[in-house]
């Protein structure tokens, strides 16, 4: 990995300051923005065609524009153990537990979170070990990245579905990713991360009692941000509360510590994990933007399915949300 976008994902960390959320990652491949349902993942391919600034929402009779100042980035975080690799076989590319829309206003330098639950139940594309499409079945949000090849299509095929989740009205322009197994060495390249444990924690960790001041080391940085007992309904909302922190707490004390000797460590260490199709200059334009301090939830309810948590979205509470975030009201 080349040394800019190194320095691109450390720009990132500064851009996200306190109160931000997300795995940042780092592979150079720009990407068209995705405004339809288009189907080209078969060949792993963007869509053609230019960016809709012209979106609009008809709510009651009121006519919502979408804000053409904003530039969207999806975050994903990997739930998979190794080094990025690229898979062979459709299905063994790992699971997105970890999902956040980050929205930019180039207009008023501000960017707003949008989280996105991982059980969120969508329509997922299945596709076969060869990269054939199969059907389409409900399942959860997070299993889409499976189906690709672990790398730029797996990201590609998510970003696709999240923007269908959002009813398409919503332009997603890039994405950034990284597995899990980058959270240590992220961690350990600053010298730890501090928190204030929030709630009891000691079945991740003895030393994860209530009120405890701790700086992790990072495998203790992975097992707070990872860990949560699948078999516990609604578990994974204290895991996206551990994972906000965590991050919130990580971005934080990255500022200041840009300097050659960190770029190199994260350099050396953090690669391996990452994958993006931003551009340097994606990242430097976010460099002085500050952070809303208003973090938004995609609305609904968890509950127990057959096999696994299954979180109904508030299909109506998410559209105040986007229009909200991302439209304005026309006069």
């Amino acid at each position: 990995m080349n040394k800019k976008i190194i320095l691109a994902v450390a720009i990132l960390l500064v851009f996200c300051g306190a109160g931000a959320i997300g795995f940042v990652a780092a592979q150079n491949q720009k990407a068209t923005a995705v405004v339809s349902k288009n189907d080209t993942a078969a060949t792993g391919q963007e869509a053609d065609g230019e960016e809709d600034t012209g979106l609009t929402i008809t709510d009651g009779g009121e006519t919502y524009t979408y804000n053409p100042n904003l530039k969207t980035f999806l975050f994903l975080g990997v739930d998979k153990t190794g080094e990025v690799t690229l898979q062979e076989n459709a299905g063994r590319g790992g699971q997105s537990d970890c999902i956040i829309l980050f929205v930019l206003d180039k207009a008023n330098k501000t960017t707003t979170m949008l989280e996105i639950s991982r059980d969120s139940m969508v329509d997922i594309d299945i596709y076969g070990i060869s990269g054939d499409y199969v059907a389409t079945e409900k399942a959860q949000l997070a299993t889409q990245y499976a189906y690709g090849d672990g790398e730029k299509r797996s990201c590609w095929l998510t970003r696709k579905k999240v923007t269908e989740l959002l009813g398409d009205h919503v332009r997603i322009d890039g994405y950034i990713s990284l597995n899990i197994a980058g959270i240590a060495t992220l961690n350990d390249a600053i010298g730890g991360v501090s928190i204030t444990v929030p709630e009891d924690y000691t079945d991740i960790d003895p030393v994860f009692a209530k009120g405890a001041t701790i700086t992790l080391t990072g495998e203790q940085a992975e097992n707070y941000v990872r860990s949560r007992d699948s078999d516990v309904t609604g578990s994974n909302a204290a895991r996206m509360e551990r994972q906000t922190q965590y991050l919130e707490a990580l971005f934080t004390q990255m500022q200041g510590k840009l300097d050659t000797g960190t770029i190199t460590q994260l350099q050396s260490s953090a690669s391996p994990y990452l994958v993006t199709d931003l551009t340097l200059d994606e990242m430097k334009q976010m460099g002085s933007y500050t952070m809303n301090e208003t973090v938004y939830t995609v609305p609904g309810v968890t509950k127990e399915g057959a096999e696994h948590d299954e979180f109904e979205i508030d299909h109506d509470g998410l559209q105040k949300i986007i229009k909200e975030i991302f439209y304005d009201h026309e006069q």
